[in-house]
């Protein structure tokens, strides 16, 4: 073939080529949307059952309302020996192609949890459509199935409704963070153990699939965040909730905002303190060939009630409300930390802390951690500011009463 031929035969192929890119299209009235999946383990069979939670495309939030009898997602569920095969056999309970590029929420079963979860999320690195950044949960007392069958009242997808739950609880209260499914994979990769958000389904299941359950002003049956897992080498151990899940937040620097209760003169738990900063700083060091942690909490408030008499323009006020902040703080991450020690789990990155600063010496502890861990001292510092009062320094409440 002479040169002008070859020529011809690369302008040729240059113009096919973007004539091919749309070889794999798919539209989208041929895909349902899968909004939630719901992991849990067949004991009998030791198999996994994945449900998932589709989008329904005839539903809109108007015709989703209670007594339409169209809730706005369609559940199905398939069995099999690994995640990718029971994503396979849902085909037969579906018309459409499941498509995962919006997933939004991935649930673990409370007995596939305690079983071991280090092998669940290969499929999450290994497929292109699977998001790293969908939130993950873990449900508390129930299987996932449950979970994901449940109707909610405001959100007419309830994938999206418990994504949107944890980020407002996280950002608020405090006893819980928004946990992906990168987070857990790289906190089964680390150095330690990990913690996951629990869920709890309150009332009858069965009945929190009906859209009868969303026909009143307060719903029987509903799902509420429920504290953390704590996981150790993959196996849920133990549920952390109030303080100790407090707590723990504290220790991974991940309290956006909470409320404590702080007791006054006349009233215990009056004055309300509003904490919006905290910052936490994490040194790990060995003493005596026993781990030291070093942990430094700064973190900033304002008064936002108070139930009984408190002259907050009385500068010795501020300071006791100041000293007293420090002092729940420090109960609260003892009581986190003296748990985790307990189960020999540390769950608070200290060990990744001392390998990324010290790896020769993380290289002789690595794998006896765990005991060490529990055997090691926190060195605590807490410094609370207050740094504001509102609008009034004085309540209307006339001291003594």
């Amino acid at each position: 073939m002479n040169a002008k031929g070859l020529l011809r035969l690369i302008a040729i192929a240059v113009i096919l080529m973007p004539l091919g890119g749309c070889w794999n299209s798919r539209e989208l009235n041929e895909l349902a949307v899968v909004s939630g999946i719901g992991m849990d383990l067949v004991p009998e069979t030791d198999e996994y059952r994945v449900t998932f939670q589709l989008v329904n495309p005839t539903s809109t939030a108007t015709s989703a309302s209670p007594g339409s009898g169209k809730p706005g997602v369609v559940v199905v569920s398939a069995t099999d020996k690994t995640m990718f095969g029971a994503l396979r056999r849902a085909s037969k309970h579906v018309t459409r192609q499941l498509f995962f590029a919006h997933t939004q929420l991935i649930v673990l079963g409370e007995s596939l949890a305690r079983s071991g979860i280090n092998d669940v999320f290969d499929i999450f690195e290994r497929s292109h459509e699977l998001r790293l950044n969908s939130a993950i949960l873990v449900a508390r007392g129930s299987d996932a199935a449950s979970v994901m069958k449940l109707l909610t009242a405001v959100e007419s997808l309830p994938a999206l409704g418990l994504v949107k739950k944890t980020q407002n609880t996280s950002r608020v209260w405090g006893e819980n963070r928004t946990i992906s499914v990168f987070d857990v994979i790289k906190g089964i990769t680390g150095e330690g153990d990990l913690t996951i958000n629990a869920v709890k389904i309150n009332g009858d299941a069965e009945e929190g699939k009906k859209n009868s359950n969303l026909e009143q002003s307060e719903t029987p049956t509903k799902t509420m965040m429920n504290g953390l897992g704590v996981f150790r080498q993959g196996k849920l151990l133990y549920w952390m909730k109030d303080s100790e899940a407090r707590g723990t937040e504290w220790l991974l620097d991940k309290i956006e905002e909470t409320v404590i209760n702080i007791d006054s003169e006349y009233k215990k738990e009056s004055i309300a303190v509003n904490v919006i900063y905290s910052r936490t700083e994490v040194r790990t060091s060995m003493e005596g060939g026993l781990p030291v942690f070093h942990v430094t909490i700064a973190e900033e408030g304002s008064v936002n009630e108070t139930d009984s008499f408190v002259d907050l323009g009385n500068r010795e006020e501020i300071l006791k409300l100041e000293r007293e902040l420090e002092k729940q703080t420090r109960d609260e991450v003892m009581q986190a930390f003296q748990k985790a020690q307990e189960l020999e789990s540390d769950i608070f990155n200290f060990g990744n802390e001392l390998k990324r600063k010290n790896p020769q010496v993380w290289a002789t502890l690595d794998k006896d951690w765990g005991r060490l861990f529990a055997q090691g001292r926190l060195d605590l510092h807490i410094k609370g500011y207050i740094r504001s009062t509102g609008m009034s320094l004085k309540p209307y409440i006339p001291e003594g009463k």
